[in-house]
């Protein structure tokens, strides 16, 4: 019954949270850029973390949450981690002309390749972007959770027009010709989503439901 399985539950809890705080420890004065080190209990991405490390029945997948947990722990005697702060400004990074790197693009077909980077909360930058060009229905797709698919419930077209689209939208622009790397593209995040909110971007060919090439965001990831 649901009241049986609360005590073990909570002991699930206490194991993770016992193997997370057993481990190395950042400095206090180590936090990132925009972090604070604060009660765990009191950061709802660590609590979050928690939560998913107590749910999943993936050995492997819970390891990896408690080891980037461990990561983030900069008092363990008083139970502290660095916690990205809520009010940081997305702007400061702009402002300072600074990018955030986001990741490589794995190539699956038709050269695409480039490296992904936040501009700020609602621009992405994509430097040296490949791509033969070859597809009859490519541009692209961006996902709030899961993998690269046609789930996929952001669409970026390329370039920016001012318009917003979904999936089924026949007039998305579309990446008609091929690039060979000398060139930077900026996609902009339509009304209501930010690059924070964002797991992954892929090159995706609508016709024949498929993708050309993607990028993941890192597990976490925060401006």
């Amino acid at each position: 019954t649901q009241s049986e399985d609360r005590p073990i539950m909570q002991l699930n809890h206490w194991i993770i949270v016992v193997a997370a705080w057993c481990g190395s420890v950042r400095a206090q004065d180590s936090c990132l850029r925009g972090e604070e080190c604060v009660s765990a209990r009191s950061c709802p991405a660590i609590v979050k973390q928690l939560d998913r490390a107590r749910s999943t029945s993936d050995p492997v997948e819970k390891q990896e949450i408690i080891n980037e947990l461990r990561e983030k722990v900069c008092n363990k005697r008083d139970r502290r981690v660095c916690c990205a702060q809520e009010n940081s400004p997305l702007e400061e990074n702009t402002n300072k002309g600074e990018e955030v790197r986001i990741g490589k693009f794995n190539n699956i077909f038709h050269d695409i390749g480039g490296q992904a980077f936040a501009l700020d909360s609602k621009t992405v930058l994509i430097k040296g972007f490949t791509y033969d060009g070859e597809g009859p229905d490519t541009f692209f797709l961006a996902g709030t959770s899961g993998r690269p698919s046609s789930n996929g419930d952001v669409v970026l077209p390329w370039p920016a027009n001012g318009k917003e689209y979904t999936y089924d939208s026949r007039d998305i622009p579309l990446i008609k010709r091929s690039f060979d790397g000398s060139e930077d593209l900026v996609l902009t995040l339509p009304e209501g989503k930010t690059v924070d909110q964002l797991k992954w971007i892929s090159v995706w060919c609508r016709d024949f439901d498929v993708n050309f090439g993607h990028v993941n965001f890192p597990r976490n990831f925060s401006l």
